[in-house]
């Protein structure tokens, strides 16, 4: 699906390296040379209002003072405002505890701006009631109700500041950030200064600064949320699975194809219905077009899995889109170095940036649900030769023991040894490793590397690892990386990598590698992808969510 004038939002936005990180993101599920159609979105919800909260014109000193104490009164009956206060003592304190939602004519334009945003605060995803929300509504109404010029009130002046906060820190970083380590999230978080963020806005130096608090990435994403919303009000097509549709390719007649031609046009995949019942050209590129955006391989075959995919219902799929925009606020802004590597669990693929700009990327297996891949990240140093694999205890205790109880020779038939008191298999072309290992430290001991398991790379889906990834062109990716080390040419990797000898090459300069995880983004042309949430993460995040 093509997300109206999003090529013109990636021109005009000059993507700083983690903020590509999402934008990395969405294009995981491409494979190069896809086709990129082109299909937009016709929204009928209420358009989203600008992510500048606060634009407008302020008066840096408004004149009207009020006493200091009224932050600590204000905040010590209102609890779940108390995580900013901090925050609102540092404004006030910068601002000489003049009112700043206020001049003398009243209300400033800003809080009107405020209250747009706050009602319409769903097309952000953020599925809990703004915090006070009576006394909120209460304050407004009397303001509004007002016939006389109302003086100003320090509590509204203390509620807008407050739900101000709420919302910054709801949209901007995530209602969830400080509890995302606690879902096995271990990437990088965003931290802000809501404080700051309004004092810029408030002082006319920045008004910018609630755009570049979230990625490019996130706006795509908010308006593919409007979309599924207004078709959550249509009735799901359902596609019967029958003998016969499993049977046709291009070109065939079956009266169920008229169903499965206006599911297409429903979600965004097939431009228009012809109403036909053949198996035309067009509802070819259609399934096309619906596979790649949601990982099958592309081909013209009508399965079970392809019907799976296309009668997820509406609300599922408006879950998944709440759910990774909450994943997105959490990923920070700052920059990451010209070189990083970045792998989309769900998605199976890596993907080699330079320079904001995605260079290269493959296949990957991750980790089955029994043996997850971790979401975090880590600074590459090794690329590894002809390695060993060091068996790990688990696999010693559930796979190599027993191997060796049912047969004597297990070890010399896999070509292992003992070794400090554990096992280790020898280097070579069946090495479980393969040909080559990365190596970035960390305690969950994950890596990335060669494997000789070369068909598991052609399934759909691909959990299939003890948890570290194995990628599908080692090769490719060990010649990009060791470019920073001259005298490893391609031939002499080929060497190394055939030697049957273990060498460690230490870089010159570390490449950062992220391992994320997320089940619907949007590519670079537009288009609306999903996956199958295979650690079953997103259920768990949606609750948190949906928590007051």
């Amino acid at each position: 699906m093509k997300i109206n004038n999003l090529s013109k939002l990636y021109s005009l936005l000059k993507l700083h390296n983690l903020i590509l990180f999402i934008c990395i993101v969405n294009c995981i599920n491409f494979c190069y040379g896809c086709n990129n159609s082109s299909k937009a979105f016709v929204t009928t919800s209420k358009p989203i209002a600008k992510d500048t909260v606060l634009k407008g014109t302020f008066n840096p000193s408004s004149g009207i003072v009020f006493d200091s104490t009224a932050v600590d009164r204000f905040l010590k009956t209102r609890p779940a405002f108390k995580e900013f206060a901090q925050d609102f003592k540092k404004l006030y304190r910068l601002r000489k505890y003049n009112f700043v939602w206020y001049d003398k004519k009243g209300l400033i334009e800003s809080a009107n701006n405020l209250f747009a945003q706050l009602e319409y605060q769903q097309n952000d995803g953020i599925l809990k009631n703004i915090p006070y929300k009576a006394e909120y509504d209460a304050l407004i109404s009397k303001y509004t109700n007002s016939t006389s010029h109302p003086s100003p009130d320090i509590n509204l002046e203390l509620m807008l500041t407050g739900q101000y906060f709420n919302y910054a820190k709801n949209v901007w970083t995530g209602s969830q950030n400080e509890k995302a380590s606690t879902i096995g999230w271990y990437l990088p978080r965003k931290k802000l200064s809501y404080s700051e963020l309004l004092e810029k806005n408030i002082s006319g130096k920045d008004t910018t600064v609630g755009q570049r608090a979230v990625v490019p990435q996130y706006n795509a994403l908010k308006q593919a949320l409007l979309r599924y919303r207004s078709l959550e009000n249509e009735a799901d097509e359902k596609i019967i699975l029958s003998d016969s549709l499993k049977k046709i390719r291009s070109g065939g007649t079956l009266q169920a194809i008229a169903k499965l031609r206006k599911r297409l046009v429903q979600l965004g995949n097939l431009e228009a219905d012809n109403h036909s019942v053949v198996y035309d050209d067009a509802l070819l590129k259609g399934i096309f077009d619906f596979k790649e955006t949601h990982g099958l391989t592309r081909n013209d075959i009508i399965d079970r899995t392809f019907i799976a995919e296309l009668n997820v219902p509406i609300k599922k799929r408006t879950e998944q889109i709440i759910v990774n925009l909450e994943r997105m606020r959490w990923i920070p802004t700052e920059n990451h170095g010209d070189e990083f590597i970045l792998i989309n669990i769900p998605a199976y693929l890596l993907h080699y940036y330079e320079k904001d700009k995605i260079v290269w990327g493959c296949n990957v297996v991750v980790g089955k649900a029994m043996t997850k891949t971790e979401i975090f990240s880590g600074d590459m140093k090794y690329v590894i030769l002809s390695p060993y694999w060091n068996v790990p205890q688990s696999i010693v205790n559930k796979e190599i023991i027993p191997g060796i109880r049912k047969n004597p020779n297990y070890l010399a038939n896999h070509r292992m040894e003992r070794n400090n008191g554990g096992y280790r298999q020898k280097p070579g072309p069946n090495n479980s490793l393969g040909l080559v290992k990365f190596i970035f430290p960390n305690s969950s001991n994950i890596y990335l590397h060669d494997t000789p398991s070369k068909s598991l790379f052609s399934e759909d889906a691909r959990a299939f690892s003890h948890g570290c990834v194995r990628v599908e062109k080692p090769r490719d990716l060990a010649i990009r990386i060791l470019r920073q080390k001259p005298q490893w040419t391609p031939a002499k990797i080929d060497a190394g990598m055939h030697s049957g000898v273990e060498t460690t090459i230490t870089l010159t300069k570390k490449i950062p590698v992220y391992i994320g995880y997320f089940t619907a983004f949007v590519d670079p042309s537009g288009r609306l992808n999903f996956r199958n949430d295979i650690y079953s993460r997103d259920a768990r995040l949606l609750n948190m969510l949906m928590k007051d």
